[in-house]
């Protein structure tokens, strides 16, 4: 645990917005970890050049944190580096490979896009296995991104049930975007009964939990169906919402 939190401790000093919730490093061989270990001492020296040769021959001994830093390091261009999405790729996969579920979540996410600047063309089966290595690690991002795959039918045949049930998981952790999806399934009927107050239910949820960018996208919703919604039909939506919020915590 002592590795992990010094490992978070890191990252939050050289500005990236990454975490290490639910995730599972793989241990690293003595001498990997004492090279890593060299590389912040450097870099708290101010020796950015040689905390980064640290970390990667630390990486190239398989230890999964160098590796997931370094992802991040080139993904964002900073600690010193130059920003590679070549590079950045390498090291997400070696991470996702070592058991870190946030690089898995990344990786998914790259293979999703594809990225024509690195010759990675778009791959939904690639990117649904990533997926769900961090989904099954109890990340909320990664479980929606799963239950939108399966009933989208990317990477995997259409399966609205499958699909509904990741979702479901991912927004009983209060992740906004699986919340409005939810509402738009339910005023849609896509699956299930539709039901207006469920569903506005679940699009004031995910405006309560969201991000200002996630909330402008429950917004849109909100003005899509406003107008099907009958008197006091928001007021009991919005006692629904209490109600789960209460029974919800997002754990």
């Amino acid at each position: 645990m002592i590795a992990r939190k010094s490992l978070a401790s890191l990252a939050a000093m050289l500005g990236l917005s990454v975490t290490l919730a639910g995730g599972v490093l793989a241990e690293p061989l003595p001498g990997t970890q004492a090279a890593f270990d060299r590389g912040v001492a450097a870099y708290n020296a101010g020796d950015r050049e040689g905390a980064l040769g640290e970390w990667e021959e630390a990486a190239e001994g398989g230890h999964t944190g160098a590796a997931w830093l370094l992802a991040n390091l080139y993904d964002t261009g900073t600690g010193g580096v130059t920003q590679s999405d070549a590079k950045a790729y390498e090291y997400y996969l070696q991470a996702a490979r070592g058991g870190q579920p946030e690089a898995a979540l990344r990786l998914g996410l790259i293979y999703l896009e594809g990225n024509e600047e690195i010759g990675l063309k778009r791959n939904y089966v690639e990117a649904l296995k990533s997926f769900e290595v961090a989904a099954l690690a109890r990340r909320a991002d990664a479980q929606y991104h799963v239950g939108m795959m399966h009933r989208n039918g990317l990477g995997v045949p259409v399966d609205r049930t499958e699909g509904l049930r990741w979702i479901i998981m991912s927004s009983k952790k209060r992740y906004a975007p699986a919340l409005a999806e939810l509402g738009r399934i339910y005023f849609e009927g896509e699956g299930v009964t539709a039901d207006r107050v469920e569903g506005w239910t679940y699009l004031a949820l995910a405006n309560r939990f969201g991000t200002p960018e996630e909330r402008a996208a429950v917004d849109e919703l909100f003005e899509k169906y406003k107008n099907r919604m009958k008197t006091g039909e928001r007021e009991k939506a919005l006692e629904m919402a209490d109600a789960w919020a209460a029974a919800n915590s997002g754990s």
